[in-house]
């Protein structure tokens, strides 16, 4: 129920959405609730069989705004592709359709890109899950509130975090730089070819250090077991090279897309089913390899990659037997309790409940500050659980970015006679992530 015009609005808002009728409403509704006049919201159904279909049509009964196209299903790119030609805004916002966006966001990030004249304005983002949003700083150490070349300025910026929806982007600048997805079944890494794409043809960006959409961090598959998936990642390596060679770029994009490469493969390797490692490095060697032929890459990786690529196969046997093994611990202990009651443990309390693993409740320094319950689970000062110190089993869930307090909450437990407790190192939460 398409409804085509030519009249040119502020913003476009492209949603692309497939069988998430969980959100579905939650994003609308977000949608619904903006505050900037005149703009659209192209909402792309990529063949949803679960009733989205049914909630998109409603909406766009009830608002005018809303413009939804049914299509067959054809993956994530294909979809955003469709919204951008389908598009009539100056500019182009993204709101996926399990993410939902502050009234204000768009009326905000269009004004300043007004001022400033600029191509793209960017923002930092909320982390979202079923208890509640947690601020996401992934712009830190780049410069705010300054119109900028990042490749002249901070191509560093190519390494931060993607996150493509939480800015808008000139619909003149894409399409003069030919911008678009690059379109691969289903719906995983279609994002890091565009967002680079931008990045190193942007003359005018800007960066803000507030945050007014909300991704879902609950609702993401926790691995690739699908063959067809492995070599995503290098998939949209030869699409940047595609678009950096047909548009005759500069060494220096070159070099960065290799890091990113590179970067990008190290990130997502643990997501990759064990038995599929090699040949996903097989791949992304021969590709690193043709990066070095050109002067674009050096890396020891390349100097033995057989032994390589078995050192990878190692690593990744160890990280699941790590987390057989902390699996294989927490059930056999008469009960479990989590030290914290934060965003780490709120995010182990799930993650555990999904694996059949009940906790008993969690344990803090004191109460002051902290709730009652956590999703059912009370909490309690750790001085006064009832758990039996010799032998039920304490997991410190504080985030591993600080051992140091870890290290503190250790010795303090096991001074007080808790015999058997784990701490959530950083390889233990990757070895479970």
């Amino acid at each position: 129920m398409e409804q085509k015009t030519d009249r040119i609005c502020k913003v476009s808002v492209l949603v692309p959405v497939y069988n998430v009728k969980k959100y579905l409403r939650q994003c609308l509704d977000s949608l619904v609730s903006q505050t900037l006049d005149d703009i659209e919201f192209v909402c792309i159904d990529d063949g949803s069989t679960d009733g989205c279909s049914e909630i998109l049509d409603a909406y766009a009964e009830k608002d005018e705004r809303f413009r939804v196209i049914h299509k067959e299903n054809s993956g994530y790119g294909a979809s955003m592709n469709v919204g951008l030609r389908a598009a009539r805004g100056k500019y182009i916002g993204i709101v996926e359709s399990d993410d939902f966006a502050d009234a204000e966001m768009f009326e905000r990030l269009y004004a300043i890109a007004e001022q400033q004249q600029a191509e793209v304005v960017r923002s930092n983002f909320w982390a979202t899950t079923q208890e509640g949003s947690v601020y996401c700083e992934t712009l830190s150490g780049h410069p705010y509130g300054k119109v900028l070349c990042p490749m002249k300025e901070d191509p560093e910026l190519v390494m931060a975090m993607q996150n493509i929806w939480s800015a808008i982007y000139r619909r003149d600048f894409l399409a003069k730089h030919d911008i678009w997805f690059h379109e691969t079944p289903g719906a995983s890494y279609q994002d890091v070819s565009f967002a680079f794409e931008v990045i190193v043809s942007a003359e005018k960006y800007f960066l803000v250090k507030d945050a007014w959409l909300h991704y879902r961090m609950d609702n993401a598959a926790s691995s690739i077991h699908s063959k067809g998936k492995v070599f995503c990642l290098s998939d949209e390596y030869d699409a940047i090279e595609d678009f950096l060679q047909r548009h005759k770029r500069d060494k220096e994009q070159h070099v960065w897309a290799a890091k990113l490469f590179l970067s990008t493969i190290f990130v997502n390797e643990t997501r990759i089913a064990s038995e599929y490692v090699p040949a996903y490095w097989k791949r992304a060697i021969s590709q690193l390899e043709w990066a070095q032929e050109h002067g674009y890459f050096e890396h020891e990786l390349l100097q033995n990659p057989q032994r390589w690529i078995l050192q990878r196969v190692s690593r990744i046997q160890k990280l699941v037997f790590l987390a057989e093994g902390f699996y294989k611990t927490l059930r056999d202990a008469p009960n479990v309790y989590l030290y914290g009651a934060g965003q780490v443990a709120r995010k182990m309390l799930k993650f555990l409940g999904e694996k059949g693993i009940s906790v008993a409740g969690l344990l803090v320094q004191n109460l002051v500050g902290n709730p009652a319950s956590v999703a059912g689970v009370p909490v309690e000062a750790w001085q006064e659980a009832k758990a039996d110190r010799e032998r039920d089993l304490v997991v410190i869930a504080v985030t591993p970015r600080k051992p140091e307090v870890q290290q503190e909450i250790f010795f303090q437990l096991e001074q007080a006679g808790y015999r058997n407790v784990i701490v959530l190192t950083k390889e233990l939460q990757e070895a479970l992530t």
